[in-house]
């Protein structure tokens, strides 16, 4: 249980009974053991929007009473959105393909801090923590110096082939060499593209668009270059100098929706989004509006709750929708 889950729990229920709350939180926790797609939307839309009773809510409460009988069946919903937030941050609390999702899911959701109101500060905390330390870890440094001197010492016995110790090592070696292509192979492709100066998508150099027309392609591109789950820390940093390699205005903000409508929508792949993510995932769901035709308008950001007047950089909106990009991208690892 987080240490200040009481404080969590106080904003729903003034002066919680202490001995319930360990009950709630595992309650919390166990129903978070196995997360589709939709219901990591769900319960993050849960524990940041809060809006009005909806068939999850009341599905989400039911469960929670079968776990903790004591539970309020009724005018719970800032208990529910504590309870969703203890589900999300006990996810998080070890590496798997639905933490992944949350964490990543909860990083693209942040966009526009006043578009939503957390129980908690701990609950972004947790996410960002989480994609920095799983990014290292599934990308270790590689280190088979070691394997391959004692995989050379157990072949060069006359009875290696039926030595279960050579086998293993073998084995080790083989899984370590894999891990070790992956990271290169994905350090590669980043270098490539970056060092070409050129933009694969839209077949044309760099220093021939402009930042505002070459962002979101940029992230997209970002995006098809990821072999591993959450992403490489450097990602945005890399963004952000292909876009200097733009022609001048890389750093000026402009209006949200003439950004949006100037976009080459054209030439980035239509990602699917999964039902429940559009409001998480603002910026994809407008690119996947404008392929299908529509022009955005102010309707189309208040639907989204982004102010009409917004404005926003390139840099910002290519790491936006590259966030967006590797949440759906979880996402489709959970089916």
């Amino acid at each position: 249980m987080h240490p200040h889950f009481y404080h969590w729990h106080n904003r729903a229920e003034l002066k919680p009974e202490a001995a319930l709350l360990q009950l709630r939180w595992d309650a919390a926790a166990n129903l978070a053991e196995e997360l589709s797609a939709d219901r990591v939307c769900a319960l993050l839309q849960l524990a940041l929007l809060g809006a009005a009773a909806t068939k999850f809510q009341r599905e989400f409460s039911e469960e929670i009473i079968k776990k903790e009988p004591t539970f309020p069946p009724r005018e719970n919903a800032e208990l529910l959105r504590v309870m969703a937030t203890a589900s999300l941050y006990s996810q998080m609390e070890a590496a798997s393909n639905e933490a992944d999702a949350v964490a990543l899911g909860l990083l693209a959701a942040a966009f526009q801090s006043n578009r939503f109101q957390p129980v908690c500060d701990e609950l972004m905390q947790r996410a960002i923590e989480y994609t920095a330390t799983e990014s290292e870890r599934v990308r270790p440094t590689p280190e088979i110096e070691d394997n391959y001197r004692a995989l050379r010492k157990a072949i060069d016995s006359s009875d290696w082939a039926g030595n279960a110790d050579a086998t293993t090592l073998l084995g080790n070696t083989v899984l370590k060499l894999g891990e070790t292509m992956g990271r290169i192979s994905e350090e590669n492709q980043f270098l490539w593209w970056l060092l070409g100066r050129r933009s694969p998508l839209l077949n044309i150099r760099r220093d021939k668009l402009a930042p505002k027309d070459y962002a979101l392609t940029a992230a997209a591109e970002a995006a098809e270059r990821v072999a591993l789950l959450p992403p490489p820390a450097s990602v945005e940093a890399l963004i952000g100098e292909a876009l200097t390699q733009c022609s001048k205005g890389a750093t000026a903000a402009i209006s949200f929706i003439e950004f949006i409508n100037a976009a080459k929508v054209d030439s980035i792949s239509t990602t699917t989004i999964t039902t429940g993510a559009h409001d998480l995932c603002p910026l994809a769901s407008l690119v996947e509006a404008r392929i299908a035709g529509e022009v955005v308008e102010g309707a189309s950001l208040k639907k989204l709750r982004i102010p009409e007047k917004l404005k926003i950089s390139p840099m910002e909106a290519a790491n936006q929708y590259f966030r967006e990009l590797m949440f759906l991208k979880a996402l489709a690892q959970l089916g």
